[in-house]
């Protein structure tokens, strides 16, 4: 039975190597200092993921499109590539299992601006793979403000689109926001709408694990107790928005 202690732990693991590049460059190359906090998260990822799913980063491309830089794919390893050298990849849309966004920090601002970004590629690829199953928005610091607000905004970027859903959130130690399809509470009932949660020093623990869920469903499914602390996160709810609620 997996204990909340675990995910603390995750948590704090991330937050002790995420100023490791900073600590010896400062603040000579924030590009550097970005690359690096996006490979602790393909790290921690690579550790629970079957051999069949890779990560890496680069550009989705299409007939007619080429995505902006993606910080890191999960794609299909039995697909083929269109390029591959070391964890940079050029994929074709139905190689894409999920993407994620890797920020140093989210203020309102920068949020709408980096779920826009997200937003937009999720429209991409999704209508052009029936593959993709998660897009998620990782943030190492928030700075975000009223949780209100913050759905409010992932509410207006998605515009009612169900190819534009960002799937799962994460804002620093703490915050996490996931798209529920089906009611976690009233099964096998349909819904679309984003549930926002305080776990206190967990949020990073439960986007991880959320992303393994997502690519590996039945797996998780059946094994929830191995995943997930017992006592859930419903209970740790502090707000909602639906995709189509006026």
């Amino acid at each position: 039975m997996l204990n909340s202690s675990y995910f603390e732990s995750l948590a704090a693991e991330l937050d002790a190597l995420k100023n490791r590049v900073r600590n010896f460059i400062q603040d000579r190359h924030w590009l550097t200092d970005g690359e690096w906090k996006e490979s602790v998260l393909r790290a921690f990822l690579r550790r629970n993921l079957p051999k069949s799913v890779q990560i890496g980063r680069g550009f989705v491309i299409t007939k007619r499109e080429i995505s902006k830089q993606v910080d890191i794919w999960i794609y299909d390893s039995t697909k083929p590539l269109l390029f591959q050298d070391g964890d940079l990849v050029f994929v074709p849309p139905d190689a894409v299992l999920g993407v994620i966004e890797v920020k140093t920090s989210l203020n309102s601002t920068s949020f709408k601006i980096a779920a826009e970004d997200l937003s937009a590629k999720s429209e991409l690829i999704r209508s052009r793979s029936i593959s993709s199953r998660v897009f998620g928005l990782f943030s190492y610091e928030d700075l975000t403000g009223d949780i209100n607000d913050t759905l409010a905004i992932i509410k207006e970027v998605v515009n009612g689109q169900g190819s534009r859903i960002i799937d799962l959130i994460c804002l620093g130690q703490s915050m996490f926001i996931r798209h529920w399809s089906e009611d976690p509470i009233s099964e096998n009932r349909l819904v679309s709408r984003w549930h926002a949660y305080r776990l206190e020093r967990k949020a990073s623990g439960y986007f991880i694990h959320n992303i393994i869920e997502a690519i590996c469903p039945y797996s998780v499914s059946e094994h929830q107790e191995l995943w997930y602390p017992r006592e859930g996160k419903e209970q740790h709810k502090i707000g909602e928005i639906s995709l189509r609620d006026r």
